[in-house]
C-alpha cells in the first residue's frame, strides 16, 4: 500500500513529461512478486479504459517492448468472468502472448485478473500469475495506479526487475501520454 503522506500529486508532477520514468516498482525478495505505483494525469475511467480497451492497448502497451513491436491480436471483455488475450509480435524474438481472466471488475475502480504469459504460440499452462490494479482518485483530476502482481511461479528477483522495470516502465510512459 502506498504511504498517502508521500504519494504522489499532480501539483508535483503535473506534465506528462514531469511524470516519465516515475513508475516505482518493488520486487519481492523471493521474486514471487512486485508491485508497481505510477501517477497518470487522467481520471480513474481513463485509466481503467486504457487497460481493458483494444484500441488503447494496441497504441501503449508495446511501448515497453523492443522497437517494432506489435500487439497483432487484441480481445478483451472487461467483466467479471471475462477475458483477455493479448499477442505481441517482437522482432528477432517473435511471438509473445498474454492469456488471462477477469476474476474481479469494479469499474472504474479495480481490476482483478489471473493471468498466463507465454512465448511462441504454445497454449498456457501451470499456475497463473494473479494480478490486481487499483485506481485512486489524486486531487486534480489524476489516477494514482497501484499494481500488485503474484507470479504463478517465482523467478530470479534480478531476472525480473530487468526484464520489467524497462519494459512496464516504458509502457506505462506511453500509456500516460496517451490518456493525458
Amino acid at each position: 500500500m502506498t504511504d498517502t503522506t508521500t504519494r504522489p500529486t499532480l501539483t508535483s508532477h503535473p506534465t506528462v513529461d514531469s511524470r516519465v520514468g516515475t513508475a516505482t516498482i518493488e520486487i519481492a525478495e523471493d521474486g514471487g512478486s512486485y508491485t508497481a505505483v505510477r501517477l497518470f494525469g487522467a481520471p480513474p475511467d481513463r485509466i481503467f479504459r486504457a487497460f481493458t480497451d483494444p484500441d488503447d492497448l494496441r497504441q501503449w502497451f508495446p511501448a515497453g517492448a523492443p522497437e517494432g513491436s506489435v500487439l497483432i491480436t487484441c480481445e478483451s471483455d472487461p467483466t467479471e468472468g471475462g477475458t483477455y488475450f493479448y499477442v505481441m509480435e517482437i522482432p528477432e524474438y517473435g511471438r509473445m502472448a498474454w492469456h488471462g481472466n477477469y476474476t474481479g471488475v469494479s469499474r472504474p475502480d479495480r481490476i482483478d485478473a489471473e493471468e498466463w504469459f507465454v512465448m511462441g504460440e504454445q497454449e498456457p499452462d501451470g499456475p497463473p500469475s494473479v494480478q490486481t490494479l487499483v485506481f485512486d482518485p489524486v486531487d486534480g483530476g489524476g489516477t494514482l495506479m497501484t499494481m500488485t502482481v503474484t507470479l504463478g511461479e517465482p523467478e530470479d528477483p534480478e531476472v525480473l526487475i530487468e526484464q520489467t522495470a524497462g519494459g512496464l516502465g516504458s509502457s506505462l510512459d506511453a500509456m500516460d501520454a496517451l490518456t493525458s
